[in-house]
C-alpha cells in the first residue's frame, strides 16, 4: 500500500499535501525544525519529569525520598514518562530523518543514542549503519 502524500522532488522524498487539487510538496526543512522542536521538548519533559507513587499515584514533593510519605501508603516510586517510550520514538525519529534527508534532525538522534549506549543496544541502533546510509544518499 502506497502512502497517497508521499512524494519525490528532484530524487529527494518529500510530503505532499493532501488535498488532491493542491499536491504541492511540504517543504522538508520546515517539517524538520518542526521535529526538532518535538524531540527537545520529549526530551527535556523526560529529564524533568516527576516521580509518582506507584500505590497510591500521588506525585511526590520531596526531591530525595526513597518511598512514599502519603498516610498508610510508603509504596515506591516510577517516573511518569517511562524510557521505553522515549527511545522507541527516538528511533522512529532517526528512521524518519534518514529517510527524508534531514541533517539536523539526524544530528541530533545520533547524538541522544551515542550519549545513552543501553538504549542504543536495547533498540539496535547501529549509528554506523545511520552514517553509512546518510553517505549513500548524499547526505553529510
Amino acid at each position: 500500500c502506497k502512502d497517497l502524500h508521499q512524494g519525490e522532488v528532484a530524487g529527494c522524498p518529500v510530503w505532499l499535501c493532501p488535498n488532491s487539487a493542491c499536491q504541492a510538496p511540504y517543504d522538508n526543512q520546515d517539517i524538520e525544525c518542526m521535529l526538532l522542536d518535538c524531540v527537545k521538548r520529549k526530551m527535556m519533559t523526560y529529564m524533568l519529569q516527576d516521580l509518582s507513587c506507584v500505590r497510591c499515584g500521588e506525585v511526590t514533593q520531596y526531591n530525595l525520598a526513597e518511598r512514599c510519605r502519603n498516610k498508610f501508603c510508603a509504596g515506591d516510586f516510577k517516573t511518569t514518562v517511562d524510557k521505553e517510550s522515549v527511545g522507541q520514538l527516538l528511533k522512529t525519529f532517526l528512521g524518519v530523518a534518514i529517510h527524508y534527508k534531514m541533517p539536523l534532525l539526524k544530528e541530533q538522534v545520533t547524538f541522544i543514542f551515542r550519549m545513552n549506549p543501553d538504549m542504543r543496544e536495547k533498540y539496535d541502533v547501529h549509528l554506523d549503519e545511520a552514517d553509512t546510509n546518510a553517505q549513500q544518499t548524499g547526505e553529510d
